[in-house]
């Protein structure tokens, strides 16, 4: 780390998921508020309070789940600790949490922490604090939680921190410090803000593809025109289809008489309807996740005002579900229009050209001859596949029936990060096969949107057009050049992007 790295101040309150994101990353530095710590002082001595009195208080001076009806012995009570941490840790074969999801959890965990309503000590989130800025992650399995707390990761988490040599010196962990560190949704968090950062970057790459998508089509852009979105109160429409204006300006489909069909097919009229909706549950799942990052999941939460410690639900993910789950379904039926407009953009009825974009009719060449429309029906069957909603699957009774409902925050996800890394695939698709139309129509640069040109130039450069079966095409360096962002934030400079003042 070098010590002019920007940094994020932790204080419980203003964490945005793109923070959160950048730093789980490896791009901020992150340190915790030195005006958190009163407050942490001052729930930690509540802590000691209860124990001192041995008062009856969940997890503190009792077991935890199903065992809650059972003392622990004050005296005991840093033992347990220990030992419960270990216990719930039980590691699961299957696929880990990419280093950057656990970065992002421990980050949460000092967030929630800087609250001071969870009893820890100010020494276990200095602790915290050092880790997040360390260089080497744990390996954590993915599963484990049925979203009612990530119990299981957290728990591996929590044994990694509790085991460095810092918190060993310090005679971590100490009463209740265990249940606050497993006790909250830390994982499906930071996941998801990471996925939300992916997903925002994905959306302008959307609309970015069914525009290449017109202008290799040749479509009629009357869709997209300011007439057309006069008609209605649709803000996300409004924004998407001036985004796609911008992308087409000075193209030469603005031109009476340039656009080959009266009327497209629904996938190309419709892109705007679509992405736009999508980009209006973005925003409802944006806000919903910065709010969850700045509350506090744990159980019980210590109340500094009557000096108890207060058994609630707060660790439920109903919300948190509810926006991937409704992102997950919007995300995916653009997915399915990009899709449909994929096939369109090889099918002769529709196009003018021949079969799969060939040179021209004949067994060999074209997109088709390289499979990429079966390759997109196939990312669009699984993205389906996934979009199903999460919240109500059954979870049964868990831990002897105390703990009788459950959310699936993290199944949710899991599936949204399967969503988005399907999209970008899809969307770079679907911008090869246009930019493969655009080659074929013998199209002018100057013929083109000005942001429609940098993906022209630089996608153009790496298909195998007219030396297909020549050798296996990988499609990933072009997924790759896009997710960059170095094909949009060209695209976005060359089209000199206007704002509607009524969107911002």
């Amino acid at each position: 780390m070098t010590q002019h790295m920007p940094s994020l101040v932790i204080t419980g309150h203003d964490l945005d998921f793109r923070e959160l994101a950048r730093a789980a990353s490896g791009m901020l530095a992150v340190s915790v508020a030195p005006s958190a710590f009163a407050a942490i002082r001052a729930s930690r001595d509540i802590v000691e309070t209860i124990l001192k009195e041995n008062r009856p208080a969940y997890g503190i001076t009792t077991g935890v789940g199903s065992q809650k009806d059972f003392k622990v012995d004050p005296a005991t009570a840093a033992a347990y600790n220990a030992k419960l941490v270990a216990a719930h840790a039980t590691r699961v074969p299957g696929p880990t949490l990419p280093p950057e999801a656990v970065h992002g959890a421990l980050l949460f965990l000092a967030n929630q922490f800087a609250h001071g309503l969870s009893g820890v000590s100010p020494e276990l989130v200095e602790v915290i604090a050092g880790a997040i800025n360390s260089a080497k992650m744990p390996e954590i399995d993915g599963s484990g939680s049925v979203g009612a707390s990530d119990l299981v990761p957290n728990a591996q988490l929590s044994y990694w921190l509790l085991n460095r040599p810092e918190a060993k010196k310090l005679g971590l962990p100490r009463p209740k410090e265990t249940l606050s560190l497993i006790n909250n949704n830390a994982v499906s968090l930071a996941q998801g803000s990471i996925a939300l950062a992916s997903a925002e970057r994905l959306m302008p790459a959307f609309d970015l593809a069914a525009a290449v998508a017109l202008e290799g089509f040749r479509g009629n852009l009357g869709a997209i025109s300011e007439e057309a979105n006069r008609a209605h109160k649709r803000r996300g429409q409004r924004r998407s289809a001036l985004r796609m204006r911008n992308y087409l300006a000075d193209s030469r489909l603005w031109k009476p008489g340039e656009a080959r069909l009266l009327q497209d097919p629904l996938s190309f009229r419709c892109a705007s309807q679509v992405h736009g909706a999508a980009a209006e549950v973005f925003a409802s799942a944006a806000d919903v996740w910065n709010s969850e990052l700045n509350s506090v999941n744990d159980n019980p939460i210590i109340d500094r005002i009557s000096g108890n410690a207060v058994s609630n639900g707060n660790m439920d993910t109903t919300r948190l579900t509810l926006a991937a789950d409704h992102l997950r379904q919007a995300l995916a039926k653009m997915c399915d229009l990009a899709g449909e407009r994929v096939h369109k953009q090889q099918w002769p009825a529709f196009t003018g050209l021949p079969t799969g974009l060939a040179e021209e009719a004949g067994a060999v060449g074209g997109v088709q001859f390289l499979n990429l429309g079966h390759i997109t029906a196939s990312l669009v069957t699984s993205v389906k596949i996934w979009a199903r909603p999460s919240l109500l699957n059954s979870v049964g009774q868990v831990a002897d029936g105390v703990e009788d409902t459950a959310s699936h925050a993290l199944h949710a996800v899991h599936d949204l990060m399967r969503v988005i890394d399907a999209g970008w695939k899809i969307a770079g698709l679907e911008m090869m096969i246009a930019v493969w139309a655009i080659r074929r129509r013998r199209l002018r640069k100057a013929d083109l949107g000005r942001g429609i040109r940098p993906a022209v130039e630089i996608l153009g450069d790496m298909l195998p057009i007219g030396r297909e079966g020549e050798t296996i095409f990988d499609i990933a360096p072009l997924i790759t050049e896009l997710q960059s962002g170095s094909i949009l934030d060209r695209a976005l400079t060359e089209a000199r992007e206007k704002v509607d003042p009524a969107l911002e």
